[in-house]
């Protein structure tokens, strides 16, 4: 029974008794320990300690001393595709060429100095054959650098742009009217640009590189 005396708006004390009184925030509730992990420990064995810093693969620790190939080591190529490429960039650059030629020359009405003329077949067809024999000079090039050197595509792309430069600037030597050798420098340089770009992404399809020997 309640107390009538008790100001209206304060708890009741006999109807709260048996209740359970709450907790202060700043003391949460004790957590039991967990139980004792009871498992045994397994201590790795020394041949197949791991590196740090590396994946585990359950290989022992003399695999870690397993020679690696240099980069470029025994390159190869797939013959037959790289010269498929090969083929299409010297027509490639033969109609380079020749459309530099004729748009020089017999649409915009200038002079575009010939290369040497060797059968005697014209300026546009000069320019043509300069173009192909270019390209097909420069993937002979390209192969014998994958067999000899370490990094092909650095040398070749230094190689192709050397000799580019020098077939630019042969123009100017002598006494050549300026605008002819200024278009025939600029009809060099964007063969050598199509020659490099073509080629050296025809041996990103077509290189064979060796898997690394399997670990002892």
């Amino acid at each position: 029974m309640s107390d009538t005396r008790r100001p209206y708006g304060q708890p009741d004390p006999e109807h709260d008794r048996g209740a359970v009184p709450p907790q202060d925030p700043a003391y949460p509730p004790a957590v039991p320990p967990p139980a004792y992990d009871t498992r045994p420990i397994v201590v790795p064995s020394p041949a197949y300690e791991q590196r740090p810093g590396t994946v585990p693969t359950g290989e022992p620790a003399d695999a870690w001393d397993a020679p690696v190939p240099a980069p470029g080591e025994n390159l190869r190529l797939n013959a037959g595709r790289f010269w498929a490429g090969a083929a299409a960039t010297v027509l490639v650059c033969a109609l380079i060429g020749f459309a530099a030629s004729v748009i020089i020359e017999q649409v915009f009405d200038l002079e575009l100095l010939s290369p040497p003329d060797l059968f005697d077949a014209g300026t546009s067809a000069s320019w043509a054959g300069a173009g192909a024999l270019f390209a097909l000079l420069a993937a002979v090039v390209l192969q014998l650098l994958v067999v000899a050197t370490p990094r092909p595509s650095m040398f070749f792309g230094w190689l192709v742009g050397l000799t580019a430069v020098i077939l630019a600037v042969l123009p100017f030597t002598g006494d050549p009217d300026v605008l002819p050798a200024v278009l025939t420098a600029l009809v060099w340089i964007v063969l050598g640009l199509a020659v490099w770009s073509m080629l050296t992404g025809v041996l990103s399809r077509t290189i064979v590189r060796p898997l690394p020997p399997p670990a002892r």
